[in-house]
């Protein structure tokens, strides 16, 4: 494992060492965060992205490919015959069946508590470490669950080792990525790993359509998930664990080692000593789990627990996972079996993968927030016209007219984009960027536990509420979308352009957190924030046109007596506060 040559504890004389070796930096830069190297799209950055997408890959073949499975007439009279005998029911309530919403619900639970220890391993054994136990324990449960012959108990296992697997995945794949990558990369490669996720849930849906016809189908639906398992478990063996994680561990000489292969320059003394730095800082800090609740990191708290909770509320997961059943009632799609229902799927889950293009393209142009409302609109818009859309021409029966049909896949569809441009790659983005180094592992367990139990909760209820609500299940998670713009409006502070170093600070000097964080909502000068690209942009404007008065005084372009300009975060930065 690529862990297993690093130190284990902290080597203060080391870092002290490699700090003197470096000490042509400018300290005033790399306590603000200025990362100003010649930092590229390195093969060892490639690398990264593709084991950490493959950690994406592994929730969303989970949803792809077991909504799909649960349709197929062999594997439901098989394990959930009450679903399979239900031939003339409603299609709101065909599907609504105690016993298989726990099935599909069990990975969600497991895979929240898997996250609070995957917080633990991560931090003091490694990001790689994380990885190895994810991918092995999603190896495990494919094989149990194509295996299953009459042990209903067997499958359950499986999808409980599959928990485990995505909560580990989940873990360590944004981390991992975030402090891979170069700053002014760091967007669009994190959003990778959730292009994972759609890359999982287009295969798994165009998996379940070839071997829908074949009687043992079902199991190389299951089976063929050890794939991106294995992808992670090889990662995790011969990917070198992150130099944060190095430093963080007391190795900072192969930290700075690997820093150089990942950049692909040697030129990479000013990012070292800003991790140097920022760690030499949360070294001196009380507990992660203490430190996390602290009033300080309430904000950076409340993000990791509301962006993940929102993702969820917001029903997309549910339209993923259970896209075969929602077009059972779809005239369009139910005839001939449920292959039209499993292509259904697959045009759903399509559509969020090539939306997920669009985030990927201008994350780190247009900023976090400028998408996060766009989808935000766009899906509480879709969500209140499917309503109307099934509540109007819905007359009974099980399923949908043809005059309803083509709209509600339109709409369906619809919602489908606003989600995989906005809150789902941005929903992970965002809590992973937010944390200081000594809260990051802690932060980002909370995040993926609120993100797996809002899951778990959502998968188990679905079914139910769409019996019982009908039409009315679109309206409930339109108006958590609505909950959602409302609270990127408000509440959520830009991030674009900002060091990772330097996030937390950021997200404290918004204008609402920097009450809840500072007494009298007054920032130190030690921490004062820094500033996004859309307040370098604001700044550059009045400094082309200074007036005279400003260039008699050494202003111009932003430059006073004492002050050095921050070029990485736009802010201007006190020698004496740098020092």
């Amino acid at each position: 494992m690529a862990g297993d040559s690093e130190k284990k504890s902290r080597d203060p004389k080391a870092a002290q060492d490699v700090i003197q070796k470096s000490s042509n930096v400018n300290v005033e830069k790399a306590a603000m965060g200025a990362l100003d190297i010649d930092a590229k799209i390195t093969v060892y950055v490639i690398l990264a992205c593709v084991v950490a997408a493959s950690g994406g890959v592994l929730f969303g073949y989970d949803a792809g490919c077991t909504g799909g499975v649960e349709t197929m007439t062999q594997f439901a009279e098989m394990w959930f015959p009450a679903t399979a005998s239900k031939k003339d029911t409603s299609f709101y309530c065909k599907f609504n069946d105690k016993t298989l919403q726990s099935y599909s619900a069990i990975m969600h639970f497991t895979g929240a508590l898997a996250s609070l220890v995957a917080g633990y391993v991560t931090q003091r054994f490694g990001r790689t470490t994380s990885m190895v136990v994810a991918g092995t324990a999603y190896i495990a449960g494919s094989i149990l669950q194509a295996a299953a012959m009459k042990s209903i108990a067997m499958l359950f296992v499986g999808r409980i080792c599959w928990g485990i697997g995505v909560g580990f995945g989940d873990h360590c794949a944004f981390i991992y990525t975030a402090e891979m990558a170069p700053p002014k990369w760091r967007g669009r490669l994190n959003t990778m790993v959730q292009t994972g996720t759609f890359i999982g849930l287009v295969c798994a849906s165009a998996i379940n359509v070839g071997t829908n016809h074949l009687i043992w189908g079902w199991r190389l639906s299951l089976g063929l998930a050890a794939v991106p398992g294995g992808i992670l478990l090889l990662g995790g063996i011969f990917l070198p664990n992150t130099p944060n994680s190095l430093v963080e561990r007391g190795n900072p000489e192969k930290a700075k080692e690997v820093l150089r292969r990942v950049r692909g320059t040697p030129d990479v003394d000013t990012e070292f000593q800003s991790i140097l730095v920022a760690n030499k800082v949360m070294e001196n800090m009380e507990n992660p789990w203490r430190n996390i609740i602290r009033r300080k990191n309430i904000p950076q708290l409340t993000l990791a627990i509301a962006m993940p909770f929102l993702q969820q509320w917001s029903g997309i997961n549910t339209v993923s996972f259970f896209a075969p059943q929602i077009f059972a009632g779809v005239s369009a799609f139910s005839s001939g079996g449920n292959e039209g229902q499993l292509y259904a799927a697959l045009l759903v889950n399509a559509v969020q993968l090539l939306s997920n293009i669009v985030c990927i393209i201008f994350v780190d142009r247009v900023g976090r927030r400028s998408l996060l409302i766009g989808g935000s609109i766009l899906g509480l818009c879709a969500d209140y016209a499917t309503a109307v859309v099934f509540a109007v021409t819905y007359a009974g029966g099980n399923a949908l007219p043809m005059s309803g049909s083509i709209a509600s896949v339109v709409l369906i569809c619809l919602y489908g984009i606003s989600f995989g441009f906005s809150w789902g790659p941005i929903g992970w983005l965002v809590p992973s960027e937010v944390h200081d180094l000594n809260t990051r592992s802690a932060g980002q367990s909370i995040t993926v536990f609120t993100q797996l139990i809002s899951g778990a909760i959502v998968t188990q209820v679905f079914l139910m509420m769409m019996c019982s609500l009908k039409y009315g299940v679109f309206i409930f998670f339109g108006a958590w979308q609505t909950v959602a713009l409302i609270f990127t409006l408000f509440l959520l502070p830009e991030t674009r352009g900002v060091p990772i170093e330097r996030s937390a600070q950021h997200v404290r000097s918004h204008w609402f957190w920097r009450r809840v964080a500072y007494p009298g909502g007054v920032i130190p000068n030690e921490d004062k924030p820094p500033r996004s690209d859309d307040d370098k942009a604001r700044d550059e404007k009045p400094a082309a046109h200074g007036t005279s008065s400003d260039k008699l005084n050494g202003k111009e372009n932003g430059k006073s007596n004492g002050q050095v300009q921050d070029p990485t975060a736009g802010d201007f930065v006190s020698r004496s506060h740098a020092a």
